[in-house]
């Protein structure tokens, strides 16, 4: 028994051990993508370089506690500087280079911040004086800008006739960081997703949101570690002293059988010298009473001999059943702690299935799940679709109403298309504004009525922001699996149905057909 405990707990020893290190590996990567990804976002706003400055230094000090306080601070300046720029921020600051009167530079930014807000209002009156005072400003700060030696930066690039190659823009430059930098398995999804966004808002300001999920995701993915290492730390050093207890039980019993063999001797021994005796006196004695007398002595001897003994055995059996109940508390209790601790491993897993943000299983699962259902289309042949939904028009909703709106779209049309599923399909977000759907036993004609039914329900969602309703809709490419297919093939028969869809209209689907209609289920 003590040697399959002991076993257990090297197992065990060396489980942790290899998680240990796969933590360790994975925060020497999360810090070294911290130093890269404030080598590549410093410069793009002087607000933000000290505090980049700072996490750097963090990062590379080694300090995980330092590294996540300092995260936290540049979440909180993101998330800070948002909420404070003005429509007339910039145009302030690029005024000042000029020789207009700070009266005039703020007449020119009240200006320009009721003229953005409802740009139909606006009198001829405004407008002409706005356009007499960004004449007079601006001619200055272009001025300002051409002369040489002058200090180049970001109103430089704005308003200055440099000669220089134009740099890439902050979201090129971080989309090129993000993609040089190894990802772990666990965060490659999420960061598939923040690519896909810079992407389709190549010249805008995406990087703000995407740096801010960056540092809520680092956050997040070190206090993973942390908790993980920390559990692990707690059960091991339970599990040691439960083992300890173990070994000194097994001591224990040990002694107390070797106790209990030489008691067993020292009886034997009496008993032989008692009855010895006895025998002896039988022999050599002459009177009854006498012999009798023996006889008694002797027995009465052996009787306490023979007690003593066992009140000694039945001692050793009583603690050695508590000591047994304690040790049975302690396995039990080991039990649950270890339970625990598969349960929050799984728990793990699950959270690395799921998208945060929409709570869909995420590419991730869909690779999973898809190569399952594939195995069983294989071996059952029973109909198997894929639909690919994709929201139109998503960068004018980010446009016209912002991220936060944005997010708040994908969370619903998300909710809304898992509500008219079955319980057998399955859901997932593929990456930025695409989701994926497998409808699992669904003919032809069954799929697109339930294609056609999550349309709908999108399309009279009733999504506001800012107060104002929010078009939605959504283009769909549908296919079914058949002979021959691989998953991948599959895919880019129903991605090439969406294309279609979206050149007929969008807001609507399309059922791309296999080449091989006799073995496709319609």
């Amino acid at each position: 028994m003590s040697d399959d405990w002991r076993e257990r707990y090297l197992k065990l020893a060396d489980d942790t051990e290899r998680e240990q290190a796969a933590h360790a590996e994975a925060e020497r990567e999360l810090t070294r993508l911290i130093t890269r990804l404030c080598v590549a976002a410093s410069g793009l706003d002087p607000a933000l370089d000290p505090h980049l400055e700072r996490l750097r230094d963090a990062a590379r000090g080694g300090s995980s506690n330092r590294l996540l306080r300092q995260a936290g601070e540049f979440a909180g300046a993101l998330t800070e500087m948002g909420e404070k720029r003005s429509p007339g921020e910039a145009l302030r600051t690029l005024l000042s280079r000029g020789s207009l009167q700070k009266r005039q530079i703020d007449e020119a930014t009240e200006l320009w911040t009721a003229i953005a807000v409802a740009p139909n209002k606006a009198s001829d009156r405004q407008l002409d004086r706005l356009s007499g005072l960004l004449q007079t400003g601006l001619a200055a700060a272009s001025t300002a800008a051409a002369t040489p030696g002058a200090k180049g930066g970001l109103l430089a690039r704005l308003v200055g006739k440099q000669r220089e190659k134009p740099a890439d823009p902050p979201n090129r430059r971080l989309l090129n960081a993000l993609q040089q930098v190894p990802w772990p398995d666990g965060l490659r999804a999420e960061v598939a997703e923040f690519e896909a966004e810079l992407i389709n808002d190549a010249q805008g300001d995406a990087w703000v949101t995407v740096m801010r999920q960056i540092g809520a995701l680092l956050v997040r993915a070190f206090d993973q570690v942390q908790e993980n290492a920390r559990f692990a730390e707690e059960f091991l050093t339970t599990l040691n002293r439960y083992l300890l207890e173990l070994d000194q039980h097994m001591d224990a019993e040990g002694e107390r059988r070797e106790q209990s063999r030489v008691s067993g001797e020292r009886l034997n021994n009496q008993m032989r010298s008692e009855v010895g005796g006895l025998s002896q006196q039988v022999r050599d004695s002459t009177d009854i009473a006498e012999l009798r007398s023996a006889m008694l002595g002797g027995l009465e001897r052996i009787h306490n001999h023979v007690k003593d003994h066992f009140d000694e055995e039945n001692a050793r059996r009583e603690r050695a059943e508590a000591e047994a109940a304690g040790l049975r508390q302690e396995l039990h209790k080991l039990e649950h702690d270890t339970f625990d601790l598969r349960r929050k491993v799984a728990q793990t897993h699950q959270e690395a299935m799921r998208d945060p943000l929409t709570g869909l299983p995420n590419r991730r699962a869909y690779d999973e799940r898809v190569a399952q259902e594939y195995a069983r289309w294989k071996r059952f042949g029973d109909p198997l679709a894929l639909l690919i939904w994709d929201v139109d028009n998503f960068k004018k909703v980010n446009d016209g109403f912002g991220h936060k709106a944005g997010d708040k779209a994908l969370v619903m049309i998300g909710k809304l298309l898992r509500e008219r599923l079955r319980e057998t399909d399955f859901i997932a977000r593929y990456g930025g504004e695409e989701i994926v759907v497998l409808l699992i036993g669904a003919r032809a004609p069954d799929a697109q009525r339930l294609a056609e039914d999550m349309r709908v329900a999108v399309e009279n969602g009733g999504l506001h922001a800012h107060g104002r309703p929010v078009a939605l809709t959504v283009s769909g490419g549908l296919t079914l699996f058949a002979s021959g297919d691989s998953p991948d093939e599959v895919f880019d028969r129903a991605d090439s149905a969406l294309y279609k869809a979206k050149n007929r209209g969008k807001n609507c689907v399309v059922l791309e057909q296999p080449a091989n209609l006799d073995h496709a289920v319609k």
